[in-house]
């Protein structure tokens, strides 16, 4: 039995590292996605944030060779209903940012980039899956519901929501990639969050019989510190705590999947990385064989007091 959880460990390892597990972590959801117009947000007038039909984080890296190729697909995807940022979750990256990381490892659970993340639900791995990006994100469009109201003065964003969740505010500016200096303008350099806060409301209806509570989330907070010239699209997402499942979008191979701890010296390589994969499995395999050694040892132990004490009854 202990054999047959080892082999299916290192022949699904490539799912462990893109998808992650659950954990400790509890089943989280997106739920809405807005975005303010960056001219109306710099200005003193009250802005209402805009809704957006999809959804797309890009976790990548500079020093990533494969990053390079998925860059290229977002950049022609040229679609006015999609809002996209860029996340540098990798330690050795110029333009690493720890929220970006925190996001990879606690909300996705993933170890590697380059990924792309569909509406908060459909995932696509390395170049070779995001090829299909465009023919794929039809099938992951999805009604954004939460938001009753979204709105930002003088830097103050407020909101009102039918349930209660964690509001995400994502600012992006532009970084230029290290290696190529092409413009990445949509790269995550700033975040902000904070809890909803909980109103109810009783009321009666039109023969003065009390109905159920109605409550109504809301909240704000201030992001001017943020705020600059320099900034390129605000995102707001509505989510519930925890690590978000999704579903893989692609059932093609994920080639081209990189470690973030990998650093710029594996930029654009002489000859392609070989065994990869099957290191990341061997690496799974020697996790759970540790894992699971004290626990072995700990039956053989009480496997031979019982057998003493067999043997003294007898």
């Amino acid at each position: 039995m202990v054999m047959a959880v080892f082999l299916t460990a290192i022949f699904s390892s490539q799912s462990i590292a893109h998808i992650g597990h659950f954990g400790e972590y509890a089943p989280a959801k997106m739920y809405d996605v807005r975005v303010f117009d960056v001219d109306c947000a710099l200005s003193n007038e009250t802005c209402i944030a805009n809704e957006t039909t999809h959804f797309i984080e890009y976790f990548s890296a500079d020093w990533c060779e494969p990053c390079a190729l998925v860059s290229q697909e977002l950049d022609q995807l040229n679609r006015s209903d999609t809002t996209i940022i860029q996340h540098h979750p990798s330690p050795a990256d110029l333009h690493f940012y720890s929220e970006s990381n925190i996001r990879l490892y606690e909300t996705y659970g993933f170890w590697g980039v380059p990924d792309v993340v569909l509406n908060g639900e459909g995932l696509l791995v390395g170049p070779s899956q995001s090829n299909e990006l465009a023919a794929t994100l039809d099938n992951f469009t999805r009604e954004w519901t939460g938001f009753l109201e979204l709105n930002m003065t003088n830097g103050t964003v407020s909101w009102q929501a039918d349930d209660g969740h964690v509001v995400h505010v994502w600012i992006t500016k532009n970084r230029p990639h290290e290696f190529s200096y092409v413009d990445q303008p949509l790269v995550v350099t700033d975040h902000a969050y904070a809890n909803v806060t909980k109103e109810v409301f009783n009321y009666t209806n039109d023969t003065n019989q009390t109905e159920a509570p109605y409550h109504v989330y809301n909240s704000s907070m201030n992001i001017s510190d943020l705020l600059d010239e320099n900034v390129t699209s605000i995102v707001v997402t509505l989510e519930t705590p925890g690590r978000i499942p999704l579903t893989r979008a692609s059932a093609l191979s994920s080639q081209g999947y990189d470690l973030v701890d990998e650093g710029p010296n594996d930029f654009f390589p002489e000859q392609s990385k070989k065994g990869g994969e099957s290191d990341l499995a061997i690496a799974v395999f020697g996790l759970m064989l540790a894992a699971i050694i004290p626990a072995f040892i700990m039956y053989i132990q009480t496997a031979r007091k019982s057998k003493a004490l067999l043997d003294e009854s007898e």
